[in-house]
């Protein structure tokens, strides 16, 4: 009997048609962070800043690795939830749409969006105690944490479920669809 193979990211094992995983990946995420900080740093005297990051964010989802059905699925709502999170703490809820749309991109297994409960209660913690707008840096960096440490979270559950049997374009065995009948 062999030994189980090391996990490896399902993206990674996705046959890719331009660019390396690593670069598409540091590049896809260079982009969303960029794009997004550009958003939510935007102002009344700084609107190019929410065309840049409106460009850019989609951009950003577009060159990561994975599936053409997800990357085209997350760029629009994305974009318009971090629009919304310009309204202040009240909708730094608006996070866990962008972690859905992450976990949904880096082909995480359904058990692992259970940690998009994370940003809803951060987000109810600071509707309750960011009060102002220039607290909004409270806002931003506290909502960037969980999201992040919920993807990382994410990742483990998807080890721990080995998420490569919830995907089925990464799946060794046909589908029912592929099997022919013996007639």
């Amino acid at each position: 009997m062999s030994a189980p193979a090391a996990w490896r990211e399902p993206a990674s094992l996705l046959p890719l048609h331009w660019g390396s995983y690593r670069a598409r990946l540091l590049t896809g995420l260079a982009m969303l962070v960029v794009g997004t900080a550009c958003v939510l740093g935007t102002t009344a005297y700084s609107l190019p800043l929410l065309l840049i990051g409106s460009v850019l964010q989609p951009a950003g989802w577009a060159v990561l690795p994975s599936t053409v059905g997800r990357r085209v699925a997350v760029p629009l709502p994305v974009l318009g939830f971090t629009w919304l999170m310009l309204g202040g703490s009240e909708f730094s809820w608006c996070y866990c749409i962008t972690l859905a749309a992450w976990l949904l991109v880096r082909l995480r297994p359904l058990p692992s969006f259970a940690v998009l409960v994370l940003p809803v209660v951060s987000s109810l913690v600071l509707a309750g105690t960011v009060t102002t707008y220039e607290q909004g840096w409270i806002t931003i960096l506290v909502s960037t944490l969980t999201i992040v440490a919920a993807a990382w979270l994410a990742r483990l559950i998807a080890i721990r479920w080995d998420s490569w049997q919830s995907v089925r374009t990464l799946r060794k065995e046909p589908s029912r669809l592929d099997q022919r009948d013996p007639q």
